[in-house]
């Protein structure tokens, strides 16, 4: 399960800069993101907000525009938003200019969003940090696959949340455990840096210790009151306990999670708790109970327009009815989901055609052929009618 939800960060990003904004004061914030096609949806939204609130917004390469304190100086009004992007191509120069001109950022009251990978966030704390410590807040945007895009290897997992090694995940994990010593009296951001850490453990194997941090994050959610952070643990517990091969602990953990989304009517968590459980049925070889679970969330998917989720949960279900030899089936959600995947430009593309490959070569190519022509031109009417069952 995503951290945090989408639109809960995007409307803390803007509720920032807006209160800066009404009591005219400088806001200097971090976004940090892994994904460029996620940033784009990210700034769109937060664009989107503030200009109800009156803001404008001005977008700056700092490539090109190095000196970013002049920029903004010039350029600067009461109602104005900076978002400044590419720090990396303007490296070492534009950490230069920030740190010896941070004065002028407080001096002219600038409202500004730094959009950061986490390398380049790293850079700026070790190669400005009198700049970074004028810093208002980081948010963390960290795109990453759902439970139940299962990588096969970490390698494949690792380019897919475009980390290229398990030393950039390691510098990704030092940097906030840095950044959590430093924040450790904010109960909502410890909270969440823990979390963030407990993906990361997991993603390179240590899930003993992701899920010592899960515990800690779940620990502070309940504590605060946190229903919706509550369940995005309990959702995190649970793909731990499955990546150590305790499915049915796991799926107490995603019962719990599930029960909290449908208590606080929270669609997409509901939908991700949503094929978690799906999985895991899966993994105990009850697929026909897995079945229902993936049509449950992709039916929701499809409700509350989560193309991502949809591609995830058709992508699954022709795997569980490949499963059960139902190779019709298979076939027409595998098609469906290499077609919502396409279009949203969604990396785990490669893993749906590479379910069409295997079924291809399962079946032989004469008789995957065949099928193909039978199932290709009425693929959404197949699926529409596998959900109408329901």
């Amino acid at each position: 399960m995503n951290e945090d939800p989408f639109e809960a960060r995007v409307s803390r990003l803007s509720d920032y800069l807006i209160r800066a904004f009404k009591y005219d004061k400088p806001s200097i914030l971090f976004a940090l993101y892994l994904s460029e096609f996620f940033r784009a949806d990210i700034e769109n939204a937060l664009i989107k907000h503030l200009k109800e609130q009156g803001l404008e917004t001005v977008g700056v390469d700092a490539g090109k525009n190095k000196d970013l304190p002049s920029f903004f100086s010039l350029k600067n009004s009461r109602n104005v938003v900076f978002l400044a992007y590419g720090l990396e191509k303007g490296f070492p120069e534009v950490l230069n200019y920030l740190n010896f001109k941070r004065e002028d950022l407080i001096e002219h009251k600038v409202k500004a969003v730094f959009w950061v990978t986490e390398k380049e966030l790293s850079r700026i704390s070790l190669e400005a940090p009198d700049f970074f410590a004028f810093r208002n807040r980081v948010v963390e945007f960290m795109e990453l696959p759902l439970a139940e895009d299962r990588r096969p290897a970490l390698i494949q997992f690792a380019m897919e949340t475009e980390y290229k090694s398990l030393d950039a995940i390691r510098d990704s994990i030092d940097l906030k455990e840095k950044l959590l010593s430093e924040l450790s009296g904010d109960d909502e951001i410890s909270g969440y840096l823990l979390g963030s850490l407990g993906i990361l453990y997991d993603q390179i194997g240590s899930y003993r210790k992701a899920i010592e941090y899960y515990e800690k994050a779940l620990a502070i959610a309940q504590e605060i009151g946190d229903k919706r952070g509550e369940g995005n643990r309990l959702g995190n517990l649970g793909n731990a306990y499955s990546d150590l091969g305790q499915v049915k602990k796991a799926i107490e953990y995603y019962e719990k999670a599930l029960a909290i989304s449908q208590e606080i009517g929270d669609r997409r968590g509901e939908g991700a708790d949503l094929g978690n459980l799906g999985n895991a049925y899966s993994d105990l070889g009850q697929v026909k109970k897995a079945i229902e679970y993936h049509e449950k969330a992709l039916l929701i998917a499809q409700e509350i327009g989560d193309k991502r989720g949809e591609g995830n949960h058709l992508n699954n279900l022709g795997v569980a009815f490949e499963n059960t030899k139902n190779y019709k089936e298979a076939l027409a959600c595998y098609l469906r989901a290499k077609d919502i995947r396409t279009e949203i430009k969604n990396p785990n593309l490669k893993t749906t055609e590479s379910n069409i490959k295997k079924l291809e070569e399962k079946l032989g190519e004469k008789e995957f052929k065949k099928l193909e022509t039978e199932v290709a031109p009425k693929a959404e009417e197949i699926v529409k009618s596998l959900l109408n069952k329901n």
